[in-house]
């Protein structure tokens, strides 16, 4: 049985478990300097909540919906995500919705939420660092090709 790489069973808080594999070069690439350690632990939780309910509401959808319950499914997304945020992190809805609805807080939280996807699919052969270093360094090309219309 191959075990996927990640926190070991049983470790309570797997945010802070992720955030010990970054190198902190890593993170200040990744996430500037003017992002506070509290803001990279609320960026790590933040992608792990996103990543657990959008795999749970996926398995739930009904396949073949049309554009209307695409844009409900992911408002409901959203909107599972900043309660949980705010309930585990102590807010109310208003400072919850403040910080994760900030641009590039989005940003930074939807691609450590897809470093995850890669990290946790056990594909890669590469650590937590390597993959979100990768993922900094591939962003000027993702924009580019945004900008032509190309996919991702």
């Amino acid at each position: 049985m191959v075990i996927p790489p990640g926190p070991p069973d049983g470790n309570r808080d797997s945010v802070l478990w992720y955030l010990a594999e970054l190198r902190e070069e890593t993170m200040l690439l990744a996430w500037g300097e003017d992002v506070s350690a509290e803001d990279r632990r609320r960026i790590v939780l933040a992608a792990t909540i996103f990543g657990r309910q959008f795999d749970e509401r996926v398995a739930e959808r009904p396949s073949g919906s049309d554009e209307v319950e695409l844009r409900r499914f992911l408002m409901g997304l959203m909107n599972g995500v900043v309660e949980e945020f705010a309930r585990r992190e102590g807010l109310d809805r208003d400072e919850a919705v403040e910080f994760l609805g900030e641009v590039v807080t989005r940003d930074h939280v939807l691609e450590f939420n897809e470093v995850l996807d890669a990290y946790t699919g056990g594909d890669s052969g590469l650590t937590l660092d390597e993959l979100l270093r990768e993922a900094v360094e591939g962003r000027e090309g993702r924009a580019l090709r945004s900008r032509r219309g190309e996919p991702g």
